[in-house]
């Protein structure tokens, strides 16, 4: 049976919709930091790029022709870029987080699980519901772009700031009626294990919880069940 691109196409938008660059949250916690001037700081991001990846391959041939294997992943910086307020609050924010990775005075280097922060960029759709998260783990400053002053230019001030994190994840977001995110690979991903999860739990309490996992297990299988199918079917 033939089908129209251009139709099916366009049917697919009206019915889905299309993801829109300007629709993004960012979260992060540096350390040492005031909660409104993080807050402030995080409503002022004006650009953001969801993290990229690649692998580093070498040549290698077993048998006929050569093959590129991959033998490493890498995860590409990220940028993201802030609005700065009259008060300067943002650019000092970052100016002391540099400024606490390594001591300027000193040089000495601060201990690296107490400079880093996990970063979260959230997509949103039009009626501002989340849809898609990515979590970088382990991220910090590690550059922080100059600010050009004219004093013939009469633009705002911008400040550009890479993050670089240790890897990335991504999953698919649920959004509630009453604003909880529920993660769908996250549910699937307990859902699809629960055996594997009462037997780890049964060998962690002995015995005595062979009875447990029996009678609390099948009461969670049934809790869950009922919270998995409120949660709408993802299309790809």
């Amino acid at each position: 049976m033939s089908s129209n691109r251009q139709k099916d196409f366009i049917a697919e938008i009206k019915t889905l919709g299309l993801s829109r660059t300007n629709r993004f949250l960012v979260y992060l916690t540096p350390p040492s930091a005031e909660p409104a001037n993080v807050r402030k700081t995080l409503l002022f991001c004006e650009k953001a790029s969801l993290p990229g990846i690649n692998y580093a391959t070498t040549q290698n041939r077993s048998f006929g022709e050569s093959r590129e294997v991959p033998y490493d992943k890498l995860f590409d910086p990220v940028t993201l870029t802030f609005h700065v307020d009259r008060e300067m609050k943002v650019k000092k924010m970052f100016d002391d987080w540099i400024n606490y990775i390594q001591n300027p005075g000193n040089r000495s280097f601060q201990w690296y699980r107490n400079y880093i922060s996990d970063l979260v960029i959230q997509v949103q759709d039009l009626q501002d519901k989340t849809t898609y998260e990515v979590s970088m783990f382990e991220a910090y400053p590690k550059s922080m772009g100059s600010v050009q002053l004219d004093a013939e230019s009469k633009d705002t001030m911008r400040l550009d700031v890479t993050f670089q994190y240790k890897y990335w994840m991504s999953s698919t977001i649920s959004e509630q009626a009453n604003g909880q995110l529920l993660t769908a690979d996250g549910v699937n991903k307990y859902t699809s294990d629960f055996t594997g999860f009462q037997e780890r739990f049964r060998k962690g309490l002995g015995e005595g919880g062979n009875f447990l996992t029996g009678a609390v297990g099948q009461i969670a299988q049934r809790s869950f069940s009922q919270v998995t199918s409120r949660i709408p079917s993802i299309k790809f």
